[in-house]
């Protein structure tokens, strides 16, 4: 044509016969790895010049390189065919003709098409591929005018990779300064061997940084035959808080995996995790949203509240339940909470779901949020795949895996065949289907077979079938690798036969300790005993075991899941769940008074068990009760002696130590037996054992009630007693704490002008040493509502202090009794409260017991030291108004009493011990002081086998005294002539502590040797 002539004819042409239909395709993302199912997501676009719209699109792949599996269409569209024989997947639009539906000129959409790369000797560049005039492949047109479009979809290109890779970064949730394991595994999935396989990154995205490595990354290259997997380890330093992907590649030039990536990691002093599982699913399936918060601290967490998860995906959830719990009143140091949401997922095959969360809390008076965390992407699926177990011990023999194949799809299944897994790790057993129980066909030919029989329906469509493989071994692993189990699915539907691959990973893992549950305790009541713990930060679930009369014996099996009622050595299994929040269990229809110990084993993901040494390796013991007369009204168990004498709440409940290092709080609720002894709040976990116990007050300008103690850490606290929440706890140790500390109020009646001149609006806390030195010990006053340091004693001549110190108020002194380093020492020292300047120094011996008031005429201080004497301290002049001498040690290391003596009624009781356990009395001393002098005299003494302390209580005017004894019972004696009347036992308990005494509900609190605090009706019936 003449090139003159061109403009002219241009202007002449109607406008509507230049318009183009056409289209293009652009790869998004996406790699594609040799021999497994891989997802590419291509992008395609309507560049007409004219309006029609493009409504149905085809995506084709070469052949010769790639088998079909299937594709997710963007909503408003639907995949209408999927030809696996053209390897040719078709989407169509939603909407009817005539209409203008789908992609209008200048739109786009995403379309994903999932498929299996052919393996080959190295790395590749693929394209789609284009139609012909024999054969129809990657086109778009308008279905209701059969227009199509033009384009050249060869130009979308992507890699195909010889070797794939996972990507895993544990612990998910850490705090500042932690350290993760980062670990690159790799399969070769190419034809021949790969070696100087090299690794690339990790690189970290996000706003956490780990820019420290603490372990440098090996080895410094692979080599791998076709089919065989290794990994790349690592272990890198928090230094930024925030939320951060790791991503990471490898390759050696001919072959490469695709650059992959983590699940998201948490760095925070409030770190979170999210977690949609399981991740694929079938339309109408159940999908668990766990959010897991934790609490790397020292101080409790208040007032912790998830908020509702956000969704981010195509398909469509509806909440079924949740958040449970709904909120929790406590997290204390060192524990993770988990909440729970129930979705039903629905949609069309490719849909996927996404969540987002996060959850407030206070600390002190602080909000506090953990930021938000996304889970992983999950998706539904046509065919899902389930096996189980889906995690195996390195090393372990003789396993049966089970594959069970959910078929969502339209077509029926006829034939599965499990593509053989890597042999290195998966040694398949010489009769492979000994435990196949299907009732199909069974081939082993390149792979392992199953068949319907003839004439009898295979998988039809929203049925399933289990499949059963045995494998005679498992390969070791030095660190967990999940291995990738792929099934190949042959469709039939008429004459038309298909295949498509589904998967899903085995993990073969290396055994380790997990954590322990913490602060497990058992509440016994009748019938029954409630199990009550919680949960570490690595928790999936807790197996719980139970034995009569003894601890289980023989512990779980690694990576098996385990069902109620089976026997697991001489126990049984009470209790077993995974991706679960429970930490409490309740066991009923036991036998009132059989003893029952129980053991409690946490368990990760992948079924790792922890020991079940918790509370200690005996397990845990509880007995049921009847509370009928002479039985407890129930009992808590904590597996530690909690020997110390009970605080009492008056109508309320009570508080306890014990030497684990806890301080526990129970209600008392007389009108609901079921709720009776119930925890007011969790344990408070102390660095240390407890040995004494401590007073409750209250705290000037501070709401509430406080308890103030300290451990043999050598640290001190103040706890509220509403909440269990650490007010403060002092940053460094004083060095081993026994004694009762002792605190000075600023607003009581008894505070006089003097101290609040020195100390305007604050109370003061006394803590006194035992250092194992002996002699150099120290007494400190802190600030009770900071545990600022106020003033220190430490005259380097104060020997170990044990028992309770006394406040004077009158004067401002304390009074302070320790040890004599055999006679060497001043063994009670008498401070200055306000200064912490000694005013006097006696030599009393040893004097490892409580210094309590005496109720005289004249104000006095009961002493009593270990050598079995009892002195009456003048408090006005500093100076002994009397003693007796009343007992002897039974040897050098025994103290003569087991507690102080009790000032009552114009005289004091005391608790006496003998030279064995059988041995022991309790005797009433009488103290008479007129112009000629004090006369001190026995009223009464009544054996008790190793008296612990004693308690006076009154009721319908007589007088009872209350003491515990190693004859493993609580005795009732008369106050006036010391008659042991009766007795109430507890089996088992080895010894009974210090009993307490709730006067306003006749209840009386006391705690054993064998790890149990106990309530009883008092008077004894």
């Amino acid at each position: 044509m003449n090139a003159r002539l061109l403009p002219i004819l241009l202007l002449l042409l109607p406008a509507a016969a230049l318009a183009q239909n056409a289209w293009t395709v652009t790869p998004v993302d996406g790699t594609s790895v040799m021999g497994e199912i891989s997802s590419l997501v291509f992008e395609v676009r309507n560049t007409s010049t004219s309006t029609r719209p493009l409504n149905e699109i085809s995506l084709a792949v070469d052949g010769t390189a790639y088998d079909v599996d299937g594709g997710d269409a963007p909503a408003g569209w639907t995949v209408s065919t999927i030809d696996r024989k053209e390897r040719r997947i078709t989407y169509r639009a939603g909407g009817a003709c005539p209409g203008s539906f789908g992609l209008a000129p200048g739109a786009s959409a995403r379309f994903t098409l999932r498929l299996v790369g052919i393996a080959a000797n190295a790395d590749a560049t693929d394209a789609l591929v284009a139609g012909n005039a024999s054969k129809k492949a990657s086109e778009a047109r308008d279905m209701c005018t059969n227009t199509s479009f033009s384009g050249d979809p060869t130009l979308a290109r992507w890699k195909r990779v010889g070797l794939s890779a996972t990507l895993t970064v544990l612990p998910r949730t850490l705090q500042l300064g932690g350290n993760v394991t980062v670990q690159l595994i790799v399969v070769n999935r190419s034809l021949v061997n790969q070696a100087n396989i090299t690794l690339s990154g990790p690189v970290v995205v996000g706003s956490a940084a780990f820019d420290r490595t603490v372990t440098a990354f090996s080895p410094a290259s692979l080599s791998l035959d076709p089919g065989s997997t290794g990994a790349f380890t690592g272990k890198l330093q928090s230094t930024g808080e925030g939320t951060a992907v790791f991503h990471a590649s490898a390759g050696n030039g001919t072959v490469s995996t695709a650059p992959t990536s983590s699940l998201q990691v948490n760095v925070s002093s409030f770190p979170a995790l999210l977690e949609a599982l399981p991740a694929s699913i079938a339309p109408g399936d159940t999908v668990t949203v766990r959010l897991v918060v934790s609490n790397p601290s020292l101080s409790t967490y208040r007032e912790v509240v998830p908020r509702a998860p956000g969704f981010v995906g195509t398909a469509v959830p509806s909440l079924l339940s949740g958040p449970t719990p709904a909120s929790a009143a406590s997290l204390g140091p060192g524990s993770s909470l988990s909440f729970i949401w129930k979705y039903r997922m629905e949609g069309p095959i490719g849909s996927t779901f996404q969540f987002e969360s996060q959850a407030d809390a206070v600390r002190g008076t602080t909000p506090i949020n953990t930021g938000l965390v996304v889970s992983a992407q999950g998706r539904i699926v046509e065919h899902r795949l389930a096996i189980e177990p889906s995690s195996l011990i390195s090393g372990a023999k003789n396993r049966t895996l089970q594959y069970t194949l959910y078929n969502g799809g339209t077509v029926e299944l006829r034939t599965v065949k499990l593509l053989t897994p890597d042999p290195a790790f998966f040694t398949v057993s010489a009769s492979p289907f000994a435990n196949d129980h299907s009732g199909w066909g069974t081939s082993s030919n390149k792979g392992y077979t199953w068949t319907a029989p003839s004439g009898q329906p295979g998988i039809t469509p929203g049925t399933q079938k289990t499949f059963s493989l045995d494998y005679s071994a498992i390969g070791t692993v030095t660190s967990d690798t999940a291995f990738s189990h792929q099934l190949e699915l042959t469709q039939v539907s008429g004459t038309t036969t298909n295949t498509l691959r589904v998967d899903a990973p085995v993990t073969v893992f290396v055994n380790r300790v997990v954590p322990e549950v913490e602060s497990l305790v058992a509440i016994a009541g009748q019938g029954r005993n409630t199990l009550v713990w919680t949960n570490p930060s690595e928790h999936d679930g807790v197996l719980v075991l139970r034995a009569v009369g003894a601890a289980p014996d023989t512990a779980p099996e690694p990576g098996r899941r385990y069902t109620p009622g089976e026997t697991v050595g001489n126990a049984t299994v009470v209790y077993a769940d995974e991706l679960s929040v429970a930490s409490t269990v309740e066991d009923t229809g036991l036998v009132n008074g059989t003893a029952y110990v129980y053991r409690v084993h946490n368990h990760d993901a992948l079924h790792r068990y922890s020991p079940g040494n918790a509370p200690q390796s005996l397990g845990l013991k509880s007995v049921p009760t009847s509370r009928g007369p002479g039985q407890p009204l129930w009992c808590y168990s904590v597996g530690f002696s909690t020997l110390q004498q009970p605080i009492t709440e008056l109508g309320v409940g009570i508080f306890t130590s014990n030497t684990s290092g806890r301080v526990t709080a129970h209600l008392t609720n007389t009108s609901t037996p079921p709720l009776d002894g119930d925890e007011r709040w969790r344990p408070v976990r102390l660095e240390g054992a407890v040995q004494s116990r401590f007073p409750v007050v209250p705290l000037y300008g501070l709401p509430g009630q406080y308890i103030l103690t300290g451990d043999q850490a050598g640290f001190t606290y103040v706890i509220r007693t509403n909440t269990g929440e650490v007010l403060w706890r002092s940053t460094t140790s004083l060095g081993t704490i026994q004694s009762f500390p002792v605190a000075q109020l600023y607003n009581t009646s008894s505070t006089n002008a003097a101290y609040k001149a020195a100390f305007p609006g604050r109370d003061l806390a006394f803590f006194a040493t035992r250092q194992s030195t002996g002699t150099d010990n120290k007494v400190v006053a802190l600030d009770a509502a900071s545990g600022a340091p106020v003033w220190t004693y430490a005259p380097g001549d104060l020997g170990m202090v044990s028992g309770g110190m006394l406040i004077d108020y009158t004067y401002n002194r304390l009074y302070v009794g320790a040890r004599s380093n055999g006679g060497t020492l001043a063994s009670l020292r008498i401070l200055d409260s306000l200064t912490g300047n000694e005013l006097a120094r006696l030599s009393l011996g040893d004097i490892d017991f409580g210094i309590v008031r005496y109720g005289s005429a004249t104000p006095l201080a009961l002493v009593t030291n270990s050598d079995g004497g009892v002195y009456g301290l003048d408090m006005v002049g500093m100076t002994v108004a009397w003693s007796v001498s009343v007992a002897s040690r039974p040897s050098a290391s025994v103290p003569a009493f087991s507690q102080f003596a009790r000032p009552v009624n114009g005289g004091f009781v005391v608790s006496i011990l003998g030279a064995s356990d059988a041995e022991g009395r309790v005797e009433r001393w009488s103290v008479t002081t007129s112009s000629s002098g004090t006369t001190a005299k026995k009223v009464w003494s009544t054996p008790i086998p190793s008296p612990s302390g004693n308690f006076s209580f009154t009721s319908g005017g007589v007088q009872r005294l209350y003491v515990g004894g190693k004859d493993e019972k609580l005795h009732e004696l008369d106050f006036t002539t010391g008659a042991d009347g009766k007795q109430v036992s507890l089996p088992g308990a080895l010894a009974i502590g210090t009993p307490t005494v709730d006067s306003t509900v006749s209840r009386l609190h006391v705690g054993t040797q064998d790890g149990r605090v106990c309530a009883f009706q008092v008077p004894f019936p």
